[in-house]
């Protein structure tokens, strides 16, 4: 009878060690919700960096530990559901928060790699609470012609926002790890409950959250047919929204944005005359309006660089089609170039005169640059000027490090003048020469010989 006993403890043993190990975790997760006192710094995009440290070294103790336990675990026996509900605290750690890191992401990676592929599908349904219905989708998930409630529904959309509550930390990251994990098919099948939280974190009054959902859209959006997109009608309600995100020039600037939106533009609308409108409209709000308002001070420098990087990328997507914007381009390229390359304005040189060269190199074929060479000779010659003047101090360090960082912007207008006289051979006959016979000492080593044009 004895043994019968000892025989039955040993068959109970499996099941209440992997019951007992969910418990757990289960436990251990809990530990992992962002404490009250960092959840308002994180809110407001100003966190108290001890805390973050203190909090994310703490977290990825307990993640460690949640993933020893997890591996002696059998999954295959537990409920889909039953894990989203153990590991939905980890998986709120899998992103680039402050409050997280990438040795954490490794280990969530090591973890979820032996549960459920059902796992991200059983996810989404669990994200409804934190979202309130878009104004411009219907029930269906498709877009309206008119948005419920009037052309300012987005704005009254901004009166809820439960997932900016203190429970819903991390809830972008269960999204974008879901969608992460899913396959095309699945993509199409769960669209109703991807489309809706993304779009309402898109259209955020803050560019922060439209960043977030701008990434976690880039995610899904290889995944899903366009013309799936098209037949919902959302492929519209995702470029508007975008090209909004652009013309918003925040600071710090949004990195991604403008390459998903050309990329969107690319797969959903067809070559000719919408597409040409999308891209009128993408330089529009992307270069040309933050041209025109972007603060001064320090401020409005961060913008204008970003707005010069962002110009080197639309002449990538768009080539020789840029040469209809030269007229604004060019002038808002050079004109900050006229002022003395102190310090503080070094990286926006820098961007200017890097986007410059790209523009001019973009529209060579159409032999365009020629009615510029003025202005950009103009200009140019005297930051020149300027630079060699610099040169000469030599008073202490700092003099020393600033003059070293003229070197990248001295070796650009140099790239500039052989581009142009490339462009442009009469300079070589006619400019140049000129340049040479007013200040030779300034000059020679910066006009190109004519061998090398």
């Amino acid at each position: 009878m004895a043994i019968v006993e000892d025989i039955t403890d040993e068959t109970d043993a499996g099941p209440s060690s992997d019951v007992e190990l969910i418990q757990a975790i289960k436990e251990l997760a809990k530990q992992l919700a962002l404490p009250e006192g960092l959840l308002p710094e994180y809110m407001a995009h100003t966190p108290d960096q001890y805390q973050l440290e203190r909090y994310g070294h703490r977290a990825l103790g307990i993640v460690q530990d949640i993933a020893a336990k997890a591996a002696l675990a059998d999954w295959e026996m537990v409920e889909v559901d039953e894990q989203v509900a153990t590991f939905g605290n980890v998986l709120r750690l899998y992103g680039d928060d402050p409050w997280t890191s990438p040795q954490i992401c490794q280990v969530v990676d090591g973890i979820t790699s032996c549960l459920s592929p059902m796992l991200p599908q059983h996810i989404l349904p669990t994200l409804r609470p934190y979202f309130s219905p878009h104004p411009s989708l219907s029930a269906a998930n498709r877009a309206l012609t008119r948005p419920t409630g009037g052309k300012d529904s987005t704005i009254d959309l901004h009166d809820s926002q439960p997932f900016k509550s203190s429970s819903a930390w991390g809830v972008s990251n269960l999204l974008s790890w879901s969608v992460s994990h899913m396959s095309e098919i699945e993509i199409e099948r769960n669209i109703g409950m991807i489309l809706p939280p993304t779009l309402v974190m898109m259209d955020d009054w803050e560019p922060s959250w439209r960043e977030k959902a701008a990434l976690i859209f880039e995610k899904w959006m290889d995944n899903l047919d366009p013309t799936v997109m098209r037949r919902m009608g959302i492929d519209k309600l995702l470029v508007d929204s975008l090209i909004h995100t652009l013309s918003l020039h925040s600071n710090p600037p949004l990195k991604r944005i403008l390459e998903i939106t050309l990329k969107l533009v690319k797969r959903c609308t067809d070559e000719g005359e919408k597409r040409t409108k999308r891209y009128e409209e993408i330089v529009d709000k992307a270069l040309v309006q933050g041209w025109i308002y972007a603060p001064s001070g320090v401020e409005g420098r961060v913008v204008l660089v970003h707005i010069a990087e962002q110009t080197e990328l639309i002449c990538e997507v768009l080539g020789t089609g840029i040469v209809r914007w030269l007229k604004t381009i060019i002038p808002h390229l050079l004109e900050p170039l006229q002022y003395p390359p102190t310090s503080p304005v070094l990286p926006h040189f820098r961007a200017n005169l890097s986007a410059l060269l790209c523009v001019m190199r973009t529209v060579r074929a159409t032999e365009r640059i020629g009615r510029w060479r003025g202005q950009i000779l103009n200009i140019l010659s005297r930051l020149w000027v300027q630079m060699k003047e610099r040169q000469g101090v030599d008073d202490d360090d700092d003099d020393r490090a600033d003059i070293a960082s003229l070197k990248p912007l001295q070796e650009l207008v140099k790239q500039i003048f052989i581009e142009l006289a490339t462009q442009t051979p009469s300079v070589n006959t006619v400019e140049y020469p000129r340049l040479l016979a007013q200040a030779p000492t300034f000059f020679a080593d910066l006009i190109p010989v004519p061998s090398q044009a």
